[in-house]
């Protein structure tokens, strides 16, 4: 088993899949809203990487609820967010989404065509790790970034993973993903410590979305699986 990290989705190669398994992470806060709302009940999650190819599912589709952000704020004409505090019961339950971000959907993109894509966060480390662990097959995790530049909140996220994947396996892993893991060879860390100048978690705290924050460092708080399927997210069975 060999992993891979990308540091940002603009870096993957455009000609060829970088693994039979592609893992898709952005921790504030595409795939916490992936989660979050499969959890919750949604149906299915698609993405569009474009704000007019979303709007125009939404006029052949009206009951289709789009999500989504630009700079972090709704976009307008859409019915939710970028934050997985919107994503309640009430809101989406049995309903479809699709979602539209600035960062997490672009590497979605990116991950098309492969053997299996799945979407992973703090929130679900753990059920994502069981996942990888029994599929026992190379692995590349995509952090989407931040606007092109690397988020140490989604290489963190992948240090994490990968830490808690080497409990059961001995996977082979790039120097980036091996210097992702150093902050977790002491089991006493402190994310919120980890994390507290990184630039993404500032900014989104400084528009007023602390609560976003707070609710997306929660680590193995939901125990599904994202997984693509064919057109969108659903939740892995038995996961």
């Amino acid at each position: 088993m060999h992993v891979h990290v990308y540091p940002t989705h603009n870096q993957v190669p455009e000609s060829e899949l970088p693994a039979p398994i592609i893992v898709i992470i952005d921790v504030l806060r595409a795939t916490s809203v992936i989660a979050t709302a499969l959890a919750h009940g949604a149906k299915n999650i698609m993405t569009s990487a474009s704000i007019e190819d979303a709007l125009e599912a939404k006029s052949v589709n009206p009951e289709l609820l789009l999500g989504g952000e630009r700079d972090a704020q709704k976009i307008p004409g859409f019915d939710l967010g970028n934050s997985p505090l919107e994503y309640t019961k009430e809101k989406i339950q049995d309903k479809r989404l699709l979602l539209c971000t600035s960062n997490g959907t672009k590497a979605v993109q990116k991950a098309l065509g492969a053997e299996t894509i799945i979407a992973a966060s703090f929130l679900n480390a753990d059920a994502v790790v069981n996942f990888l662990a029994n599929k026992n097959k190379d692995i590349a995790i995509i952090c989407s970034g931040t606007n092109g530049h690397f988020s140490l909140d989604d290489g963190l996220c992948a240090g994490y993973i990968i830490h808690l994947l080497r409990k059961s396996k001995k996977p082979i892993c790039s120097d980036f993903a091996e210097l992702l893991t150093l902050p977790f060879e002491k089991e006493n860390f402190s994310l919120s410590k980890l994390l507290e100048n990184a630039f993404h978690l500032n900014y989104l705290d400084s528009r007023g979305y602390r609560a976003d924050v707070d609710y997306c460092l929660n680590i193995n708080f939901l125990k599904i699986v994202p997984i693509w399927d064919k057109t969108g997210f659903v939740i892995l069975k038995d996961s």
